[in-house]
C-alpha cells in the first residue's frame, strides 16, 4: 500500500521519517510504500538462505556477508528491501553508522515470491535489479515449486529455472550444493 502524503518526500526525508509505528517502508519517487508482514514460512525461508550461505561464506573464506531484510538497495528513485542479500565486507564497512542503504549493487539478491506480490518479485524487481547492475538475483518460487537463478549477462538477466533435485548453480558461489528439494525440506 503506498502512502501519499500531501508533498512528495525527499530522499533524505525518508532516512528520518517516523511515524510512531512499527511499520516498515520501502521509498518510491517520493512516496511512501507500505511493506506488509511476512508469514512464518516466508520468515523460515528467509533464515534458511542466510545460515545456509553464511556457512558458505565462512566455509569458501569469501569477503561477504548476509543481511535478511534489513539493508535496503537505493535503485535511483526507490529503495527495495530484498528477504536476503550478499554484500562485500567493503560494502558493510562503507556503511559505516549510516543508514543501511547500499548506492550500489551488491553481489546477491533473494526474493522469496509472495503469492500477494507475484509480478513485484517476478517482473518489477528483476528489470530494476538488471538496470542497477545487481550481478545475480535468485527468485524461489515455493508456491510454482522453482528456484530461479538469474544472472546479469550484457545489462539483463539470463534466467536458469531449477526444481525438485536440480543441483543449483551460482556464479556467486560456485562451490556450493543446494536444490530446490533441500530449500523446501528444510522448513
Amino acid at each position: 500500500m503506498t502512502v501519499t502524503t500531501a508533498k512528495k518526500m525527499t530522499f533524505e526525508e525518508y532516512l528520518t521519517y517516523e511515524d510512531g509505528s512499527d511499520l516498515r517502508y520501502e521509498f518510491n519517487d517520493g512516496e511512501l510504500v507500505e511493506m506488509t508482514p511476512t508469514t512464518v514460512f516466508h520468515n523460515d525461508l528467509m533464515m534458511f538462505f542466510a545460515f545456509f550461505l553464511q556457512s558458505e561464506i565462512n566455509h569458501s573464506n569469501h569477503p561477504y556477508c548476509v543481511r535478511v531484510n534489513s539493508t535496503q538497495i537505493f535503485t535511483g528513485k526507490r529503495t527495495r528491501r530484498p528477504d536476503v542479500l550478499v554484500m562485500t565486507l567493503a560494502q558493510k564497512k562503507s556503511l559505516g553508522n549510516q543508514p543501511d542503504i547500499l548506492h550500489e549493487p551488491c553481489l546477491l539478491v533473494i526474493e522469496i515470491v509472495s503469492p500477494t506480490c507475484r509480478s513485484v518479485d517476478t517482473v518489477e524487481k528483476r528489470k530494476e535489479y538488471a538496470q542497477f547492475g545487481i550481478p545475480e538475483y535468485w527468485i524461489v518460487d515455493f508456491l510454482m515449486g522453482t528456484f530461479s537463478v538469474l544472472s546479469l549477462v550484457n545489462g539483463s538477466y539470463i534466467e536458469k529455472v531449477y526444481r525438485e533435485a536440480d543441483l543449483i548453480a551460482s556464479d556467486i558461489f560456485p562451490s556450493f550444493s543446494l536444490s530446490m528439494n533441500q530449500v523446501m525440506a528444510s522448513i
